[in-house]
């Protein structure tokens, strides 16, 4: 990073505390003066926004196995050159010693771990390849015997119930803040406050 943008980050981020600071300051005066006041103004902005129109293109089944079947010649010979590619280039292209002193040198890694990073990715590549080629093979030859694996391996998995907890509005804090609205309204103020001096003192040590 440029120091140009490190100082833009740096001055981007005391702005961005001393607009909080300020904000504290000001929602810890409403909670001890005007709490009714700040009690309208959430009102105003508390708003429940619902998940569910945003989830539901994801709870509509796509089905790309008739397709497969329809095709799958293509579909076995295009398998099988990946698989053959992959089990070609980690056999012999890939150079074992020069990517883990790539690792070394770019991401600073003990050499041990990025050894054990590079064999546990050759690993992969070639258990997934060998997996590959068999599927391939069931697919050019009797592609009917996948069927009892894809009716056992396709299970639907409902993204609603997952994430139904997320749709229940939760307001036990806000209510406890009202409840206590002077010792918080104290809290942000001094917060606030001891922020703000901090960063304006801080400000003025840099000019």
């Amino acid at each position: 990073m440029t120091p140009l943008a490190q100082t833009w980050l740096l001055q981007s981020a005391v702005i961005f505390l001393i607009l909080g600071s300020v904000a504290a300051i000001m929602i810890g005066g409403m909670l001890l003066f005007r709490h009714e006041q700040l009690r309208k103004v959430s009102a105003l902005l508390d708003r429940w926004i619902s998940t569910r129109r945003f989830d539901r293109p994801l709870e509509k089944r796509i089905s790309l196995d008739p397709w497969f079947y329809r095709h799958s010649r293509v579909t076995g010979v295009a398998i099988l050159a990946g698989a053959v590619f992959i089990l070609y280039f980690f056999t012999f292209e890939l150079e074992r010693a020069q990517t883990v002193a790539g690792l070394v040198h770019r991401f600073s890694y003990p050499s041990a771990l990025a050894e054990a990073m590079v064999d546990a990715l050759v690993l992969i590549a070639f258990l997934g390849a060998l997996s590959a080629v068999l599927v391939s093979v069931f697919i050019l030859f009797r592609p009917s015997l996948l069927r009892g694996f894809e009716t056992q391996a396709n299970q639907w998995l409902s993204l609603r119930k997952s994430i139904k907890p997320l749709e229940i509005p939760r307001d036990d804090l806000e209510r406890y803040v009202e409840r206590h609205a002077r010792q918080f309204g104290i809290l942000f103020m001094l917060g606030g406050l001891y922020v703000l001096v901090l960063l304006l003192a801080w400000m003025g040590n840099q000019g």
